[in-house]
Formats: C-alpha cells, sequence, structure tokens
C-alpha cells in the first residue's frame, strides 16, 4: 500500500437473502484501507442504501467532489463546504457502477437496462439511453429452440471510453438477449456472451465473459473481470487477449495506481448457495488482490471485513480520504 493514498471499499449485503449471513446493522459498506492495512470504516455511510452503497466517481475538475450511488440514487458530496445533495434523477433501480467521462456522469441503470447521462456543471439530467435500440435477433446460444426462451436483457454494468474516444458499454449479454434454458419445467438463466458494445457506431464486441465487471484503462491495455469464470483478463487496444490473471473468485471493482504500478482488485467470497461447486471457491474470503501490472502477478492480498461482497474498489488521496473521515 502506498503511503500518500488509501484504499477505498465500497460492499453491500449480497442481493439474494439466502446468500446472506450479516445483518444490516453489521454492514460497513465504506472503508478505507491505510499503508498498514488497518481497516477504517467511514460511519457517515453506516445506514445509507437497502443493502448498501453501490458506487463512487470523483469530478475530474474538482478531487475534493465526489458522487455516491446507493441502489437508486445519485448524491453529490462537496467535502470543502461539507454538504451532500441527491441529485434526484428518476427511474433509477440497481445502480451498478458510475463513471466520469468528459463533462458527464455516466450511470447504469441496470434495472431497467438503461444508461443515463448528468452535466457535471449542473448536475442535470442531459441523456438517457434504452439499451433495447442496441439490442440483434441473433441467438448466443444454439440450444435447441423448443427448450429455449430469450429474455431482452443486455444487464450494463459500467459506461467507460474506449482508447479510440467511442462511448462503450460493458453487458453481460452482447446481442441484448439473455438465454434461459427450460428444463424439467424449470428456467435456468445462462450468464451469456458477455463482451462490450460501441454505443457511438453500434458494434458488439462478444468476448465469451462470464458475468464481466470493471474494464479499466491500464498501461495502453484493457484490464476486465472475466468474473464469472474467476479470471482477470488483459486485452491490447483491439480487444485481443494478452493476459489472464488467475483471481479465485468472483471479481468487480477496481484501480490501477500510476505512481507505484500497482493495480487494486476486488475478489469477494463465493456466495453461500455457492459453495462447494467451483475449486477453491470454499476457502475464497472478500479480499482485494494487489496485482503488479508490469509482471501481471498478484504480489499480496488483503482481506476484507464488514460486508457479504465488493461492489467497487478505489484509490483515493490521503487528503482526500481524511475528509471523509471527518464527515459527522
Amino acid at each position: 500500500m502506498e503511503s500518500n493514498k488509501m484504499i477505498m471499499v465500497i460492499g453491500s449485503l449480497n442481493a439474494n437473502p439466502a446468500d446472506r449471513e450479516m445483518t444490516r446493522s453489521d454492514l460497513r459498506s465504506v472503508q478505507l484501507i491505510g499503508p498498514d492495512k488497518q481497516f477504517l470504516p467511514i460511519g457517515y455511510f453506516q445506514s445509507w442504501g437497502e443493502l448498501g452503497m453501490s458506487s463512487m466517481a470523483v469530478d475530474p475538475a474538482n478531487r475534493m467532489k465526489l458522487y455516491f450511488a446507493t441502489s437508486s440514487d445519485i448524491y453529490l458530496f462537496d467535502l470543502e463546504s461539507g454538504t451532500q445533495n441527491n441529485l434526484h434523477i428518476n427511474g433509477l433501480n440497481d445502480i451498478h457502477e458510475i463513471s466520469a467521462i468528459g463533462e458527464n456522469l455516466w450511470i447504469t441503470n441496470t434495472k431497467h437496462d438503461e444508461i443515463v447521462s448528468v452535466n457535471i456543471q449542473s448536475n442535470t439530467v442531459q441523456r438517457r439511453v434504452n439499451l433495447a435500440d442496441y439490442s440483434c435477433s441473433a441467438s448466443e446460444s444454439g440450444e435447441d429452440p423448443e427448450n429455449t426462451e430469450w429474455v431482452d436483457k443486455f444487464h450494463v454494468n459500467l459506461v467507460f471510453q474506449g482508447f479510440d474516444g467511442d462511448l462503450y458499454v460493458l453487458v453481460h449479454h452482447t446481442s441484448g438477449r439473455q438465454v434461459v434454458n427450460r428444463i424439467s419445467k424449470k428456467l435456468l438463466k445462462r450468464q451469456g456472451n458477455g463482451g462490450v458494445v460501441n454505443i457511438d457506431t453500434n458494434t458488439r464486441i462478444p468476448l465469451n465473459f462470464k458475468a464481466p465487471h470493471s474494464v479499466r484503462h491500464v498501461n495502453g491495455e484493457y484490464w476486465v473481470f472475466d468474473s464469472g469464470h474467476f479470471e482477470l483478463k488483459v486485452f491490447d487496444k483491439s480487444w485481443k487477449l494478452k493476459e489472464s490473471i488467475d483471481t479465485k473468485g468472483f471479481g468487480r471493482g477496481g484501480e490501477y495506481s500510476p505512481s507505484s504500478g500497482m493495480y487494486y482488485a476486488g475478489v469477494s467470497a463465493t456466495r453461500k448457495r455457492y459453495l462447494g461447486l467451483f475449486p477453491g471457491g470454499d476457502t475464497v474470503p472478500n479480499m482485494i488482490q494487489v496485482i503488479d501490472t508490469s509482471e501481471y502477478k498478484i504480489v499480496d492480498t488483503v482481506p476484507v471485513p464488514g460486508i457479504e461482497q465488493i461492489n467497487n474498489v478505489y484509490c483515493i488521496d490521503q487528503d482526500v480520504a481524511d475528509r471523509l473521515l471527518q464527515m459527522a
């Protein structure tokens, strides 16, 4: 860990009650990890969100202005003035990541298969994109049509800017159609062919991901979790695979620190329903994996207490962290 930085971990309870072991009062949804690996919960967020907080983004023009998301609301925190403001954006549900791109904050409205942009200067909604407009009729599976159904669903996790300057979304289903198999009168959802979709050109890039999360730019490469396959994959600018890192668990949330050359990757404990189904899954805790980006090698792991799953991970300056800890 770096002496002038702190790692922010945003976590929550598991969405499915069958996977839960913690109570809401025990949850420490927003925590900071210092250079000594000591965990400091930000008590201000103790009661925020039904299951906890979702994600965070920094105003590119002012690092003391932070946007925080619950599952259904976006708040702007001005750490210099000590104020916070709900942006009151209607119709948001199951927000995954929020990301600041240029003059806009992009929100993944995952429940409704929509992305929403907010102008950072005015904090007003500029654009709402219904991803159904980008769906195609082609199936992602060669299943028997008599035993297969489809649900119109991309399951968008992130809006990001590509190295080419275009706007992309990271999705579970690049066709916008989720395959549902009918077996013994039961419907079983398939994770689909996850990948990215270029919103500017309406071009889809299937990458055979299973439940992908968290595309990041690292040294001219795309780093992205192939979460359901327990891998962190590295692609070149043309989306050609270069490296795969075994995460041992379900990855979600990460950030690269140029000053140290380390990537801080979030990996969640295997959910109760899945124990015994995946190799090594029984022993995987919630943790931050510290990865040396020059060697694509995990050099340290830091177990994360007080949560059931990791939603996002950020690397923030010490003075910003101090202001967060001082919030009353």
